[in-house]
């Protein structure tokens, strides 16, 4: 049986994974607009980022870490592939495994746009008062804890 608590609160856990990605698309947005003529978009981004964290890894398993379908995937690598950012390669004890790894070119582009969005993170943040400032920490690092603790392991 459903508690009624519990609908409100995965409510309103959506709700904060919305406006969240709202922020996140709208300082994507300003970083665009400030560059000018980037050579990322958010999503290659995201497969940078996920790639230096997991290292070298199997097309087939990559998707699965970025929540992305193979065809989309393959689209995304290819341009990154083309820009110099990722490089494909097998291995020699199973050619039929395609592996995808990001270059230190993709490394020095992931690490610039991360710097710029970082900032633009620390202008929105700047805008907030001390007290604001103190509650915003405080909630971010329990709500940390609390995902961590009781979902992550």
């Amino acid at each position: 049986m459903e508690n009624n608590n519990d609908r409100q609160i995965a409510e309103s856990i959506e709700q904060l994974f919305r406006l969240m990605s709202r922020w996140m698309k709208l300082i994507y947005k300003s970083y665009f607009l400030r560059k000018g003529n980037v050579d990322i978009t958010p999503n290659q981004y995201r497969v940078l980022f996920a790639l230096k964290n997991y290292g070298p890894s199997k097309m087939s398993e990559f998707g699965e870490y970025v929540h992305t379908s193979c065809g989309s995937l393959t689209v995304m690598v290819d341009r990154l592939v083309e820009k110099g950012f990722v490089e494909r390669f097998y291995l020699p004890e199973d050619r039929r495994l395609v592996m995808v790894k990001i270059t230190p070119r993709g490394e020095k582009i992931l690490e610039e746009f991360r710097e710029g969005f970082l900032n633009l993170l620390m202008e929105n943040i700047n805008h907030l008062n001390a007290d604001e400032t103190k509650n915003l920490c405080k909630a971010i690092d329990e709500l940390t804890a609390f995902v961590k603790d009781k979902f992550i392991g």
